[in-house]
């Protein structure tokens, strides 16, 4: 029978605990790799998808006459079981031709984030002024209608007006309202239960 000194043993069962510390400390790094290029990589891409927003979104260019090239979506209300969808495109140079009516927005800026916007539709052979000019406020990319002169405007006060795209050549607005009281008590057909929800965009080329 073989009898093996105990620092013998001792030593063996030292090299082993330290052979397992250090494969376990390799581990933790390699894992700590891992998860910090994994971080880094999310990091970039969500660099890159800001910085491809901001390249879409350039307020400078609000400013301007703007022609509606395309208007996409639906609108519905809470006494119908269907709601009401279109897509239709129109030609600002040559309005006569075209699936829709065509429009524009006439958008001047009156300090640094507020501007008036008239609008104008093309009837009888020339553009008339639709409605009465508004006061929009720009906080970021989101227009909010903060004056209508008149009766009604282009753009409704209780929608969310959200700019997707502003470049020199394109503008495109998202018109979003979920389940809001859209006439008032003074109409003629007022009804307080009546409630409308819509999501669309419009979208605009530049034309001077």
């Amino acid at each position: 029978m073989l009898i093996v000194p105990t620092p013998f043993l001792y030593v063996v069962a030292n090299y082993r605990e330290q052979v397992g510390k250090i494969k376990f400390i390799s581990i933790m790094r390699t894992l700590r790799l891992i998860g910090t290029t994994l971080l880094m990589v999310v990091l970039c891409l969500n660099f890159t998808a800001c910085s491809d927003d901001d390249d879409d979104i350039d307020v400078s260019q609000l400013e301007g006459t703007w022609g509606l090239v395309r208007s996409a979506g639906w609108e519905s209300c809470n006494e119908e079981t269907e709601r009401e969808e279109w897509d239709y495109t129109c030609d600002p140079y040559n309005p006569d031709n075209g699936d829709g009516e065509c429009e524009k927005l006439v958008i001047k800026k009156l300090t640094d984030n507020t501007y008036s916007v008239a609008a104008y539709y093309y009837y009888g052979s020339k553009w008339q002024m639709d409605g009465s000019s508004q006061t929009l406020t720009l906080n970021g990319n989101t227009l909010t209608v903060s004056q209508t002169n008149g009766d009604y405007g282009y753009f409704d006060s209780y929608a969310n007006l959200i700019i997707e795209s502003l470049t020199a050549e394109k503008l495109a607005i998202r018109v979003k309202y979920d389940n809001v009281q859209t006439s008032q008590p003074t109409d003629p057909d007022y009804n307080p239960n009546h409630r409308d929800s819509a999501d669309f965009t419009e979208t605009f080329t530049k034309m001077e």
